[in-house]
């Protein structure tokens, strides 16, 4: 996560946003895996509203500053607001069968879709990103 802090937020943001969708798939997956458990209650990861807080705090995040020396001078001592961990949450209050189980099967799938469609949509434009990056300090060169 170091070398993305150094292109900007719109990189920075990139690179959480396809961290937080791999989670959330992750997440998905297991509350497919789950289906027909007895009892078991659906997870949720939402790191949408954690990157919209984090920008639209009323100023850009910074870099967390580090020091090396107990002398040093402490830079940026709330931490870095887009490093914050995502929001999963478990819903208790609902339950689409008798056994207790709440996971909607085809809502799962239907979320894994999208999912799967924004990452790659995502990780398209981080390419391009870079290309244009690599690009700039080769001066077009290969």
């Amino acid at each position: 996560m170091a070398m993305i802090g150094l292109f900007g937020l719109t990189d920075r943001l990139l690179h959480r946003s396809l961290d937080g969708l791999a989670m959330r798939q992750r997440v998905t997956a297991h509350n497919i895996a789950n289906v027909d458990t007895p009892g078991y209650k659906r997870y949720r990861l939402d790191f949408e509203s954690t990157l919209k807080a984090a920008v639209s705090n009323g100023s850009s995040p910074k870099i967390a500053g580090r020091t090396t020396h107990p002398r040093h001078i402490p830079i940026n001592l709330h931490g870095d607001l887009l490093e914050r961990p995502f929001d999963l949450t478990r819903s208790t209050d609902t339950a689409m069968r008798n056994d207790g189980n709440n996971v909607d099967i085809e809502a799962e799938m239907a979320q894994i879709t999208k999912d799967q469609v924004l990452y790659n949509a995502l990780a398209d434009v981080a390419r391009r990103r870079y290309a244009l990056l690599r690009d700039a300090v080769t001066e077009g060169r290969s």
